[in-house]
This record gives structure tokens, C-alpha cells and sequence, in this order.
């Protein structure tokens, strides 16, 4: 006989991978801004520190785009495995820095740390049923 039964498992959540579309060209960000391809940004953002991984050291950049629900946001834990995504959809603004839903603004420093990253993001727009 099967038998459905739903299981609680606990995740260490290191990050979240962001796929958004460039929607106004260079006026959300310059062609050459790093992570920029084509008419996409793709980045990986560490959650504990809120740096984005891999960030050319040295360079500064401020995003501040208007995405709506054309992205998509990817959960990994400590080994690399997708948790959760949420494709196609509004901004998790308790997770990105941004307002409404429709934007994300991060302020990245010539480390790759973003400045205004939440002291302690939150997940909810990714398990909405959680209490």
C-alpha cells in the first residue's frame, strides 16, 4: 500500500541565484556590468554575508532595476543543491533589497558586499505555507 506522507526537513540556506531580465537596457545597468549577459543579469549572492560570489574585485556597481515578475530566484544549501525557486515571479523583497515586489536595488562595494543587504533576510516568498 502507499502512502503520502508529508515530511519537515530542515535546510541550511547559503544562497540564493537571481535571473532577471534587463527590461530598459543601459538604463538599468551598463552593458558592461559585471554578471550582465545580454539582456539578463545572472548572479549567485552569498546569504550569511550578502557578497555576491565571484564579484571582480575593485569594481563598484549600483542595480537598481525594475523586474516586476520576470525573475527567477534560486535557493541553494551548503553543498550546492536548488532548495526552492521561484520562477517567473515577483522579487522576494524580505530576501533582495528593493521595494513592492517590482524592484531590486543592491549597492555593491569593490568587494562584492552589498551594502544595503538585510541583517537578516527572510524566506517567506519562498515557502508561503510555513507559520
Amino acid at each position: 500500500m502507499k502512502v503520502k506522507v508529508l515530511v519537515e526537513k530542515e535546510f541550511d540556506i547559503k544562497s540564493v541565484e537571481l535571473s532577471i531580465a534587463v527590461r530598459y537596457d543601459e538604463e538599468d545597468i551598463p552593458n558592461d556590468f559585471p554578471f550582465r549577459d545580454g539582456n539578463m543579469w545572472n548572479a549567485k549572492i552569498d546569504i550569511d554575508s550578502g557578497k555576491v560570489i565571484d564579484w571582480p574585485i575593485g569594481k563598484v556597481g549600483l542595480l537598481s532595476m525594475k523586474v516586476c515578475d520576470e525573475g527567477t530566484y534560486r535557493l541553494f544549501d551548503e553543498n550546492g543543491n536548488m532548495i526552492k525557486e521561484i520562477e517567473n515571479d515577483y522579487v522576494p523583497n524580505n530576501l533582495l533589497p528593493g521595494s513592492y515586489g517590482d524592484y531590486i536595488d543592491l549597492d555593491i562595494d569593490e568587494s562584492g558586499l552589498i551594502i544595503n543587504w538585510y541583517k537578516y533576510p527572510n524566506f517567506e516568498d519562498f515557502f508561503p505555507d510555513n507559520d
